[in-house]
C-alpha cells in the first residue's frame, strides 16, 4: 500500500501571556504584527498576524508556563526587522544580530511575559538546518 505524504501549511502557536494587552503591544510595535482578533477589552485572548503567520495569545497567570514558552520565527530581510527591534528596545544584549555556527543569522530576546523568542533567517542555501527533522 502506497502512502500519500501530508503537506503541512502553517502552525499557529498558542502563547501564554500574563498580560494579553502587553503581548499585543509587543508583537505590534516590536515585530510589526497586526491585531486580527480580540475577544474583549481588556483582551483575554487575541490573534495577531503578519504575512500568513498567526500567533494566538491567551491569558494565563502561570509564571512557569509563560517563562518556559519559547518561539522561533523564520524571516527574510532580518536586518530590517533587527533595526525595528532595536528602535523598540527589544534586543537582549546577548542576543545581538549575528551569524550562528549552525548556519543562520538570528536575534534573541525575551518577551514581556518572560518567555524567549528567536527570530532567524533560513540556513545555508535558504534551507532550515541544525534542527532535528531537517527541512530540505
Amino acid at each position: 500500500m502506497q502512502s500519500i505524504a501530508t503537506n503541512f501549511w502553517n502552525v499557529s502557536p498558542l502563547i501564554p501571556a500574563r498580560d494579553v494587552e502587553e503581548g499585543i503591544a509587543f508583537y505590534r510595535n516590536a515585530l510589526g504584527f497586526e491585531l486580527t482578533y480580540r475577544d474583549a477589552d481588556p483582551a483575554q485572548f487575541a490573534i495577531l498576524g503578519c504575512n500568513g503567520v498567526r500567533l494566538h495569545l491567551f491569558d494565563n497567570q502561570d509564571k512557569n508556563l509563560a517563562d518556559w514558552t519559547s518561539l522561533r520565527i523564520v524571516v527574510e530581510r532580518i536586518d530590517t526587522l533587527y533595526r525595528r527591534c532595536q528602535e523598540n528596545g527589544c534586543v537582549h544584549p546577548n542576543g545581538l544580530l549575528g551569524s550562528r555556527p549552525w548556519g543562520n543569522t538570528g536575534i534573541f530576546d525575551h518577551r514581556p511575559d518572560g518567555g524567549m523568542y528567536c527570530i532567524r533567517t533560513a540556513g545555508h542555501n535558504g534551507k532550515l538546518s541544525g534542527e532535528k527533522g531537517k527541512v530540505e
